[in-house]
C-alpha cells in the first residue's frame, strides 16, 4: 500500500516532539498483544548468537556491540530484517548503512589538503582530527586522526576558529537521493577534503550517540550515551535530564580549553540538550568554564526531543553553560516564514500541500535554518569567536532536515526544501565567516548525525508496531502483580525489569527467542498489511541479551576488546 507523504505526517506527528531519537512510541493498534506464548526454558544463550552471526551483517553486529553498555543499555537487543523497522515513526535508529553513512567534509585553505578521502572512518575519528589541527594530541581508544587530510603541522599555522557543522539526519541517503539539492556544498568538495566512507559507527543511529561520538571521538560502550534514554541506579531517564554528568569521557573541547586557561572562545548553537555534547561539560569538567551554549528544549518534557518556543538553557543544563540574554531579541521566525511559503509562486500559507501553521508556524519547515543562521552571526560577532590568534571552537546544529525527515521521510519532496536551504545557508556562513574572520584564518567540518528513513514503500521495510512489542511483552512474560515487567521498548533495544523476569520464571534468553519468532502478521503496524504470503515471515534478524554481544564468535572486535 502507498504511503502518501499525508499519512507519513499523521503516522509521524506523533514523534515530533522526540524528533532526534530516531523513534519514540506511537499511538499504533496495540491492543492486541504480538503474541502470548513463550518459548521453551531451555532456550540458550548460544542458539541466539548463532541466529544473529548467521541472519546479520558483521556491520550492523559491530554497530551494536560499540553502541552497548550492561550498565546502562537496555537487557535485549534486537535487530530487524533489513530494511524492517520498529515503529513509532520514522526512525532513523538502526545498525544498517542507509542511516549510518553520513558525510564529512573538511574545508579550510592552508590547512587541509584537498582531495577525496576512501577510508572507512568513523564520527570517532572527527575529534582527533580537529585536535590535529589545533596541534592538541587527542588520540582516543575508537578514534584516530586523519592526518592524511591536513597539510604537514610545519606548513600550516594555527586557525583562529574551528566550527563543527552538523546537518542533523542528512546522511548520505538523503543527499544522495535529492543530489541536486546542495551544489555549493558539491563545489567545497574540490577545495577540501572529502571523506567517501564515513559512518556513525555505532547503533543506535540517534542524536545523543552522534554528538556524544563526535564530541569524545569515542562510541557509547565507553562515553555511556547509549541511547535517548539510559538507566543509571536502576532508573530510565534522558542522558542530560540531570545536566552533562551522564556523559563519562571528555570531550576534545573540555580537554583543549582547560589546557589553554580557559581563554579560548568555546560555544554551541542547536537545538536540544544532547546536541551540547559534541561540545563537552561546560564547568561541570574540572577546571572548565561556563562555554557558551544556546538550545530551545522544552523543559520537562516527556520526550527528550520536545522543543520550546523560545532559545533557553534547561534548569538542569544551565548551572554548566552561559546563554547569551539576546538571542531572544533577534528578528522572530515570522520574517522567514512568507520565503518558504512564496517559494510556489503564492503567498497562501502553504509551503507546496502543507498547512504552515499546522508545522508549528513554520518552524517545522526551512524557515528555521536561516532564522538559526542569522543567530550564529550575531553570536560569533557579539561573543569574539575567531577575533584573535588563540584558537576558539563553536559547534553548530541545524535541526531542519531531521524535523522534515520525521514528518515526510528522506523521499518526501519537502526534504530536497530543506537540503536546498541548509546548502544555501552554508554559503552564507562561509561568507561571513571570510568576512568576520578572514579568508584563510578558519576550518570548518561538514557532517551529519545520522541518516533519514525513506519511504517505507520506497525501501520495501516493514513497520513492527512498537506497541504490540510492548503489549506482547507483557502478555507473554509478565504476570498480575502489581509490578510492571516492561520498562522500555525503544527500536534496538527493550529495557525490563530483571528481578520481575526471574520472579516470573523466565530467563532473557527466553525473551530474545520470542523476538526472533514474531511474523508480520503479528507486529504489523495500523495499515501496513503484510503483502498476501508473507504473514509468517520473521521480522527480526537477531534478537539477545546486551550481556552476550561481546561473547559473539562473529565478533573478533569484541573479543580482542576483552569486554
Amino acid at each position: 500500500m502507498r504511503l502518501r507523504p499525508a499519512l507519513l505526517l499523521l503516522l509521524s506527528v506523533a514523534v515530533l516532539a522526540g524528533a532526534c531519537t530516531g523513534g519514540s512510541e506511537g499511538s499504533g493498534d496495540g491492543d492486541t498483544p504480538a503474541a502470548a506464548t513463550p518459548p521453551p526454558l531451555d532456550t540458550r544463550a548460544r542458539e541466539l548468537a548463532s541466529a544473529a552471526c548467521e541472519n546479520t551483517s558483521h556491520e550492523a553486529l559491530l554497530r551494536t556491540w560499540r553502541g552497548v553498555r550492561t550498565d546502562r543499555s537496555g537487557d535485549i537487543q534486537i535487530i530487524p530484517r533489513n530494511p524492517n523497522f520498529v515503529n513509532g515513526g520514522l526512525t532513523h535508529a538502526t545498525p544498517f548503512d542507509y542511516t549510518q553513512e553520513v558525510p564529512l567534509l573538511l574545508y579550510g585553505p592552508g590547512f587541509v589538503r584537498p582531495g577525496e578521502y576512501g577510508q572507512q572512518i568513523t564520527l570517532a575519528d572527527l575529534a582527533p582530527t580537529l585536535g590535529a589541527l589545533l596541534k592538541f594530541p587527542f588520540d582516543t581508544a575508537d578514534g584516530d586522526p586523519q592526518l592524511q587530510a591536513l597539510l604537514p603541522e610545519a606548513e600550516r599555522h594555527l586557525p583562529r576558529l574551528v566550527v563543527t557543522i552538523i546537518w542533523d539526519s542528512a546522511g548520505m541517503d538523503v543527499l544522495e537521493r535529492w543530489p541536486e539539492a546542495w551544489p555549493y556544498l558539491a563545489s567545497l568538495r574540490a577545495e577540501g577534503a572529502w571523506f567517501t566512507r564515513a559512518t556513525v559507527g555505532a547503533s543506535p543511529s540517534n542524536t545523543p550517540i552522534g554528538h556524544a561520538t563526535i564530541g569524545t571521538g569515542t562510541f557509547p560502550r565507553s562515553n555511556g550515551f547509549v541511547d535517548e534514554y539510559i538507566r543509571v541506579n536502576g532508573r530510565l531517564q534522558k542522558p542530560n535530564e540531570n545536566g552533562p554528568g551522564f556523559l563519562l569521557d571528555p570531550t576534545l573541547a573540555d580537554l583543549y580549553d582547560r589546557a589553554m586557561g580557559n581563554e579560548p572562545e568555546v560555544g554551541a548553537i542547536a537545538t536540544l540538550a544532547a546536541h551540547i555534547m559534541m561540545m563537552g561539560h561546560g564547568s561541570q569538567w574540572g577546571g572548565g568554564d561556563r562555554d557558551l551554549a544556546v538550545t530551545r528544549e522544552k523543559e520537562i518534557a516527556e520526550t527528550a526531543g520536545a522543543e520550546s518556543v523560545s532559545w533557553n538553557l534547561t534548569s538542569d543544563m544551565a548551572p554548566f553553560y552561559e546563554l547569551p540574554a539576546y538571542v531572544n531579541d533577534l528578528p522572530p521566525l515570522s520574517e522567514y516564514v512568507d520565503d518558504v511559503d512564496r517559494a510556489d509562486g503564492a503567498l497562501d500559507g502553504r509551503w507546496r500541500n502543507n498547512d504552515i501553521a499546522q508545522l508549528s508556524d513554520g518552524f517545522d519547515t526551512p524557515a528555521r535554518t536561516p532564522f538559526q543562521q542569522t543567530l550564529i552571526e550575531t553570536v560569533i560577532e557579539r561573543e569574539g569567536f575567531g577575533a584573535d590568534d588563540v584558537p576558539d571552537l563553536l559547534f553548530l546544529n541545524y535541526k531542519a532536515i531531521d524535523t522534515i525527515g520525521h514528518l515526510f521521510s528522506a523521499d518526501g519532496i519537502e526534504m530536497s526544501d530543506a537540503v536546498t536551504v541548509q546548502d544555501q545557508t552554508l554559503e552564507r556562513l562561509v561568507g561571513f565567516l571570510n568576512e568576520q574572520v578572514g579568508e584563510g584564518r578558519w576550518v570548518m567540518a561538514v557532517t551529519a548525525d545520522h541518516g533519514t528513513q525513506p519511504d517505507p514503500e520506497t525501501s520495501g521495510a516493514f513497520m513492527i508496531d512498537i506497541n504490540k512489542l510492548e503489549s506482547g511483552l507483557a502478555a507473554t512474560f509478565d504476570d498480575d502483580d502489581d509490578v510492571p515487567l516492561v520498562q522500555k521498548v525503544r527500536p534496538t533495544q527493550i529495557w525490563l525489569n530483571r528481578a520481575e523476569l526471574a520472579e516470573n520464571g523466565f530467563t532473557l534468553e527466553q525473551v530474545s527467542r520470542w523476538f526472533l519468532d514474531l511474523t508480520q502478521e503479528q507486529t504489523y503496524k495500523n495499515q501496513n498489511l503484510p503483502e498476501p504470503g508473507r504473514e509468517g515471515e520473521t521480522v527480526f534478524a537477531a534478537a539477545l541479551p546486551s550481556s552476550i554481544l561481546s561473547g559473539l564468535p562473529c565478533l573478533p572486535e569484541a573479543r580482542a576488546s576483552g569486554n
